[in-house]
């Protein structure tokens, strides 16, 4: 493998250059927006709350969103030429210490989502969960980690992959991406269960972005209008709810994709709107974090809470808020000003969490 992510073929200009890496607000507030969405799956699941006509279960490909959203903001704030080792080393310092201080806590709150015992620790210390055969690892401790242990697949396949999307022709890329997506079809009728976490079969989902954020640092702008944006979306929703399957996630990818290149051209112009204010930004940067914290919050809550929804939902939402900022402000942001290297240094800051990036990336 290459020691250094590839740089951009010869067609990419000083002037689509010089916008590469800049500030993408708008991508970094959906993130708050898929985290609410897997918020309600886990609502409806432990019986606190769910939305009408089955609505509820499309929630779980916010995780899509997030696997699509990250290889795409990370082709597009990697600087070309990284080294692989810093590569990684950041990579470890945006996601470890916050996974790692999720895990403690699971280890010593009275409840958990679905299982606690050594092997399932050990598995979520190494992030290696998500390829477990048993649910109970998989989804142990802290069971909305094994998205992260996705993740650290991605993580190790992407100076590979983005070698192998730069030496290819474009249209042979966009060919083996849908091919990859039809596989993943497949597998999601063979084995729903063991596909639905497993990171081969997820990375697709992380290639796609990945390929279009490569493709959109070097220049490619395709014009992506609001309507085709919303209808797509509205379509995949529909299907999804039809479906009710897994396969859900690659019915999403296309118009979750849709969605990012829509949104980051209207960053790129600098249009202002509501999803680029300060605290729209803020709740993404902290996403990462709820996402961590929240289904833990919901599980040791309903316990010692009344039997009433509303109350339920009144007070378990604003803790999962509260314990997703100290999460964000007094371990992610800190670990991730320590752990990198120097302060100032270009490209891969994270979507949600940590200062803001010297170049202004946005944060997967």
């Amino acid at each position: 493998m290459s020691g250094s992510v590839a740089s951009p073929g010869a067609g990419a200009t000083a002037a689509v250059e010089e916008t590469a890496g800049r500030l993408l607000p708008r991508l970094t507030s959906l993130r708050a927006i898929a985290a609410l969405a897997v918020f309600v799956v886990h609502l409806e699941a432990h019986g606190v709350a769910s939305l009408p006509w089955g609505l509820s279960s499309v929630g779980g490909t916010g995780v899509a969103f997030f696997f699509v959203l990250s290889g795409f903001v990370l082709a597009w704030g990697t600087r070309p030429g990284l080294p692989a080792r810093t590569f990684y080393r950041r990579r470890f310092a945006r996601v470890y210490p916050s996974d790692l201080a999720a895990l403690l806590v699971a280890m010593v709150v009275p409840v958990v989502s679905v299982n606690r015992d050594a092997g399932a620790a050990i598995a979520n210390a190494l992030m290696l969960q998500a390829w477990a055969t048993d649910n109970d690892v998989v989804y142990g401790m802290n069971g909305v980690s094994w998205s992260l242990s996705c993740e650290a697949f991605f993580y190790a396949i992407f100076p590979l992959a983005v070698v192998v999307v730069r030496r290819l022709p474009r249209s042979a890329a966009w060919t083996l991406v849908g091919l990859g997506l039809v596989a993943a079809v497949v597998a999601y009728q063979v084995s729903p269960d063991r596909a639905d976490h497993l990171p081969p079969i997820r990375a697709t989902e992380f290639v796609l972005g990945l390929v279009a954020g490569l493709y959109f640092r070097d220049g490619w702008r395709p014009r992506v209008p609001r309507a085709a944006v919303g209808g797509a979306l509205a379509l995949g929703v529909v299907l999804s709810v039809w479906l009710e399957s897994p396969v859900a996630n690659v019915v999403m990818a296309v118009p979750f994709l849709l969605l990012v290149l829509h949104v980051a051209e209207r960053d790129l112009a600098g249009r202002r709107g509501g999803f680029t204010s300060r605290a729209m930004v803020f709740a993404g940067e902290a996403s990462f974090a709820f996402y961590l914290v929240h289904e833990l919050v919901i599980v040791n809550l309903l316990p010692v809470l009344p039997d009433h929804a509303a109350l339920q939902l009144l007070v378990i939402s604003p803790v999962c808020v509260a314990a997703a900022v100290v999460l964000h402000l007094a371990v992610e942001r800190p670990c991730n000003r320590l752990l990198r290297d120097r302060p100032g240094s270009l490209a891969l800051a994270p979507v949600t969490g940590g200062p803001a990036p010297a170049v202004g990336a946005p944060r997967p």
